[in-house]
């Protein structure tokens, strides 16, 4: 994976801990037989899949300031039934997959530890937060503008995402609310548990 090797370490940091024995072998094979490197694979052969962009600050847990301790969670019922599911506040547990989200240049919040990869939305007049298909072009309710002041504003409903416990349970949910200067509609993005 050459250095495209760090993005599957951010989305599985149990990964780097794992020893994967002496490569020595394999990187004299691939010398020898004058192997494409994975750039070129994701150029040439996979032209369509997403790379991620991982910049500095915008990629990891999406944890919340009011309710610390808290990120955003998706776990969705199986790797066939992707989208179309509630996005939750779960602990921050630091070991990334249902837990790893990434803000991309395009005002994007995506899932990308699954393919097809997912991206956070909201229906127009709903309060919760969904998971859809990414689209080359996102629409409108897949929009976030991460603000200096760590709000998360959604363009298409104009309103900020909050963490709120959710009525009746002891479980916690972002839902879109107008803004104010709440520290629980404020975010910010954890490479890792320190």
């Amino acid at each position: 994976m050459d250095e495209f090797k760090e993005i599957y370490y951010h989305r599985n940091p149990h990964a780097r801990l794992e020893p994967f024995g002496d490569v020595t072998e394999r990187r004299q094979l691939r010398a020898r037989l004058q192997c494409k490197g994975f750039k070129w694979f994701l150029e040439n052969v996979y032209p369509e899949l997403h790379v991620p962009e991982d910049r500095p600050g915008f990629f990891g847990m999406l944890q919340n300031k009011g309710l610390k301790g808290y990120c955003f969670d998706y776990n969705p019922p199986s790797e066939q039934d992707l989208t179309g599911h509630q996005v939750i506040l779960y602990l921050c547990h630091g070991m990334g997959q249902n837990q790893f989200f990434e803000y991309t240049s395009q005002n994007e919040i995506r899932y990308n530890t699954h393919h097809p990869e997912a991206c956070i939305a909201a229906e127009a007049g709903a309060e919760i937060l969904i998971m859809h298909l990414c689209q080359d072009r996102a629409p409108e309710n897949q929009k976030f503008i991460l603000q200096e002041d760590g709000s998360l504003f959604h363009m298409q409903s104009k309103k900020c995402v909050q963490a709120e416990k959710k009525a009746l349970s002891n479980s916690f949910v972002p839902l879109l609310r107008d803004c104010t200067n709440s520290d629980h509609q404020k975010w910010f993005f954890k490479e890792r548990m320190s």
